[in-house]
């Protein structure tokens, strides 16, 4: 998402400022002084260790841009690599902020800024969400009808679960579908976007509660593999192999699903969770190049990565049609606010620094929210 040039506005006392403000046609909510936020002062996968808790002075939205009171972030498992310095061409120089997604509501308009107004509920992804306050290019938000977490659902995992299987995977209907780690906060969504597409859906989980989740959505196999073998189960039961797999887990699920694609097969590599916070280590199983090229010159098959930032072009499109499916009740998200553990709902920064520890720990059913204000 490109930046537009930005103006730094004078720094006037408070109590002058809104009435220049005013008198230029700014518009403005009340804003305290200064607001928290987590940065990144150590690079480290122990995402509790890597950041602080700041107190920063309040942020001034510069032309073109909004300042947004978040209400709710996203937790995304990709936030440790993030911390860890190696992801998404985040810099490595420390401090600097954290976080992808969030939803809240806008209390301050930039110069030139027309078609948004004060107390608008807007959706927004931006690298530095982790805060209490954001400001961000007003062409970058997305309006939604009320900044709630099931809109909050639809940035990161939603864009992330229709675009990689629309424009990588090409389902169409009758393909058989694997997705793994299926009812994770993507994964759930990605069960039900080829669902809808009227696709023979997979489903790899961790439990027997995660079973009954994915069974509700409709999941045609479901393996728990803690009980199941994976490369067992699909060698038997699916003999032609698998048209499109959807992975995200990485080590040996990655390796066992290359083994079972099907003739012009597609298998999507959207992450790869249990390396995440290896920390540098190397007994995970790596798959060998040389089989894997076999794999898919013998097969016409086909391995993509799939990064979401490659594909901003879409965001507009999908967001809309994935709030539309939400408000129609044909998409059902899940979320975890982390309720049921036993220090209670994600608040705050704490909250989010509990919430990104508790998706780690695999326990997780849905989308991690945690709640900011």
């Amino acid at each position: 998402m490109s930046q537009n040039h930005r103006m730094r506005l004078p720094e006037w006392p408070w109590n002058d400022q809104v009435i220049r403000l005013k008198n230029k046609g700014f518009k403005m909510a009340s804003k305290p002084s200064s607001f928290k936020k987590l940065m990144v002062h150590e690079l480290t996968t122990d995402f509790r260790k890597a950041v602080k808790i700041e107190s920063v002075k309040m942020c001034q939205p510069q032309k073109e841009h909004v300042c947004i009171k978040v209400k709710y972030v996203g937790i995304n498992a990709s936030d440790v690599i993030v911390t860890n310095g190696t992801g998404y061409h985040i810099s490595k120089t420390v401090p600097f902020g954290i976080g992808f997604e969030a939803v809240g509501e806008i209390v301050e308009l930039g110069e030139s800024v027309e078609e948004l107004k004060v107390e608008q509920s807007v959706a927004f992804i931006n690298p530095q969400t982790y805060a209490e306050y954001v400001c961000v290019p007003a062409k970058e938000v997305f309006p939604i009808p009320e900044a709630t977490p099931r809109y909050l659902t639809m940035l990161v995992s939603g864009l992330t679960a229709a675009i990689s299987l629309d424009k990588s995977g090409r389902i169409t209907a009758g393909e058989t579908v694997i997705i793994t780690a299926a009812a994770g906060g993507t994964g759930h969504l990605a069960v039900q976007w080829a669902k809808a597409a009227e696709c023979h859906v997979i489903a790899t989980c961790s439990s027997k509660e995660k079973e009954d989740i994915l069974k509700e959505l409709g999941c045609d196999r479901i393996i728990n593999y803690k009980k199941e073998n994976v490369a067992e189960v699909l060698a038997k039961e699916y003999p032609k192999g698998v048209d499109v797999i959807w992975e995200t887990v990485g080590g040996q699920m990655l390796v066992d699903c290359v083994k079972n694609l099907a003739v012009k097969g597609r298998l999507i590599t959207v992450g790869s969770i249990t390396g995440y916070k290896t920390e540098g280590k190397k007994d995970l199983p790596k798959l060998d190049a040389s089989f894997l090229l076999e794999q898919l010159l013998y097969k016409s098959a086909a391995v993509q990565g799939f990064l979401f930032f490659s594909y901003k072009e879409c965001f507009p499109t999908y967001f809309k049609y994935l709030c539309d499916s939400v408000q129609s009740k044909k998409l059902k998200p899940l979320i975890d606010t982390g309720i049921s553990t036993a220090e209670g709902e994600f608040v705050g920064m704490e909250g989010i620094i509990r919430g990104v520890e508790y998706l780690h720990s695999g326990k997780n059913i849905g989308k991690v929210v945690s709640r900011i204000s």
